[in-house]
């Protein structure tokens, strides 16, 4: 009888031990799914119903952006940045300033608008020099420009003249304009004055890969720069040029990119070569 009793209070102890902690195991699971719960809409920042542009893929810096590149998507509004683009179409053609990995949104200060005559677009000068080239401004004068009419995107040809000292039994002489040359041909106008050309990105060359402006600037007769595009070695005689002679530019025919051998001019081959000296008798 003691024997039965005792199985009969071990039966029961087992039983309540085994009660308890399934009960216990119900209380975890509970806090475990409230917490999860709470993590979830903590982290998310409510309902995903706020537009913006993301990254499809990694977008290099310096890079054109193509609708292929990037889509819209719907995140919490604590997620989204202020800065961030809401519609593809403001974004497509626009220019990357920093890469932009994939999945990242699209924000306003990471881009650059090439196009028109944006602000953004005053102010992208480095976005617009050719590869290998650098962008090198020349002080210039309403006749040394065309008289005025040099727009950005042209193609000039750089001319200098020089004054020589020719130095004589008596001292010295000097000879206004004597000789004049040029020093390049086939040079893009990056700039007139802080108007910055508007080139087409992927713009398709012409004859001798000329790149095509987007739009076309108004003559500024007051500017007193123009920045030309060079190679670093141009640049460095461009500047000697100037501070030693006088230079001007001559306007190139649109899509006209040839370059032949031009020899310098001197003041005496204006002169007809048989002309009589007056001071032989």
């Amino acid at each position: 009888m003691s024997r039965s009793l005792a199985a009969i209070t071990a039966g029961s102890s087992n039983r309540r031990f085994i009660m308890l902690a399934v009960a216990l195991g119900l209380v975890g699971a509970i806090l475990v799914y409230v917490a999860a719960s709470r993590g979830s809409s903590t982290s998310g920042g409510g309902p995903a119903d706020t537009a913006v542009v993301v990254a499809k893929t990694d977008i290099p810096a310096r890079t054109k952006i193509t609708q292929s590149m990037i889509e819209v998507r719907l995140v919490a509004a604590d997620s989204a940045s202020q800065f961030a683009f809401t519609d593809v179409a403001e974004v497509v053609d626009q220019v990357t300033r920093f890469p932009i990995a994939a999945n990242e949104q699209v924000l306003t200060t990471k881009v650059v608008e090439l196009s028109g005559s944006s602000s953004a677009s005053s102010r992208s000068l480095s976005f617009v020099v050719p590869q290998g080239r650098r962008g090198i401004a020349v002080n210039i004068t309403q006749v040394q420009n065309a008289g005025g009419l040099v727009l950005p995107g042209d193609y000039v040809d750089v001319l200098v003249v020089y004054d020589v000292d020719f130095r004589t039994g008596e001292g010295s002489q000097t000879e206004d304009s004597f000789i004049v040359m040029t020093l390049f041909q086939n040079i893009e106008v990056l700039a007139v004055s802080q108007t910055v050309v508007d080139i087409v990105p992927a713009a398709t060359a012409t004859a001798g890969s000329q790149r095509v402006r987007n739009s076309e600037s108004k003559p500024t007769p007051d500017a007193a720069t123009v920045t030309l595009a060079l190679t670093p070695e141009e640049a460095q005689r461009v500047y000697l040029a100037e501070s030693n002679g006088r230079l001007r530019l001559s306007v190139r025919p649109f899509g006209d990119a040839e370059a032949r051998p031009i020899d310098p001019l001197l003041e005496i081959d204006l002169f007809p070569p048989n002309l009589p000296n007056p001071f032989v008798r």
